[in-house]
């Protein structure tokens, strides 16, 4: 079992020997880096920048990345290229048998390195996101902040974003859960919630009110009482449109 950490401290400081890509099952590149030192030795090696920018490719690696690189031998080859057909286990040696990784048996393995990869794509989900908002493509907006929300589910100004871009779609609960997050994660510019063109669908609703009157924090009966207007809305406009078509019919006839 291959550690990504030992295999940085080896690029690091013996990269120049390529003594990584031999603890990696690397020979053949190994060997390459060696040849690449002895032809510099007078000077400054090569290899030694090689070894230092693969010390970085292992660093930006997360753990499930790094073990499906080099430590599942049945499906790469020792260069990391995915095989064509698995190789056969002739033997199976010890007494368990690894169960397939989720996200509880997962939990604790991300480091350092990984949380600023995943909030370096979380901000490129949401800038992609503010701009299909600024297109008027809502619900492409949509999609993209919650793929951001997954990967940092703690940025108040997702939320707000995603307030918006549900207000602009209708959807008032969605809309007003999503700003509650963002007061929950420390946005405090009330007067943009007061003023923003976006929400201004959600600030005719009565329960509006009542959310502001409450530190902008929502409550289960501000929810409950939403969703029923909403529906009663709905029925009303729906008896509307059968009237119309009723009306409609008679004319026709």
């Amino acid at each position: 079992m291959k550690r990504r950490w030992t295999a940085v401290i080896l690029a690091l400081f013996g990269g120049a020997f390529g003594l990584h890509r031999f603890y990696l099952r690397q020979p053949e590149i190994g060997v390459v880096y060696i040849f690449l030192m002895i032809l510099n030795f007078t000077r400054f090696p090569l290899s030694a920048i090689l070894g230092w920018y693969d010390a970085y490719r292992y660093l930006m690696m997360n753990e499930n990345e790094f073990d499906r690189k080099y430590n599942s031998q049945n499906f790469r080859d020792r260069y990391g290229n995915r095989r064509t057909e698995p190789r056969v286990q002739e033997t199976r040696r010890g007494k368990y048998i690894l169960m397939d990784e989720d996200n509880v048996t997962t939990q604790g393995r991300t480091g350092y390195f990984d949380l600023i990869k995943s909030k370096k794509q979380s901000e490129s989900y949401k800038q992609t996101g503010i701009k299909k908002f600024k297109d008027y493509d809502i619900k492409g907006s949509i999609e993209d902040f919650k793929k951001a929300l997954e990967l940092n589910s703690q940025d108040k100004a997702l939320h707000f974003n995603l307030a918006c871009a549900y207000s602009m779609e209708e959807e008032a609960t969605k809309a007003l859960i999503h700003l509650d997050h963002a007061v929950a994660y420390g946005f405090q510019e009330f007067d943009r919630i007061l003023s923003h063109e976006s929400l201004a669908y959600i600030r005719v609703f009565p329960e509006f009110e009542a959310f502001k009157n409450n530190q902008y924090r929502l409550t289960s009966s501000i929810v409950q009482s939403l969703e029923q207007r909403i529906k009663a809305e709905k029925e009303l406009e729906l008896e509307k449109l059968k009237s119309e078509k009723i009306i409609l019919n008679q004319e026709l006839r």
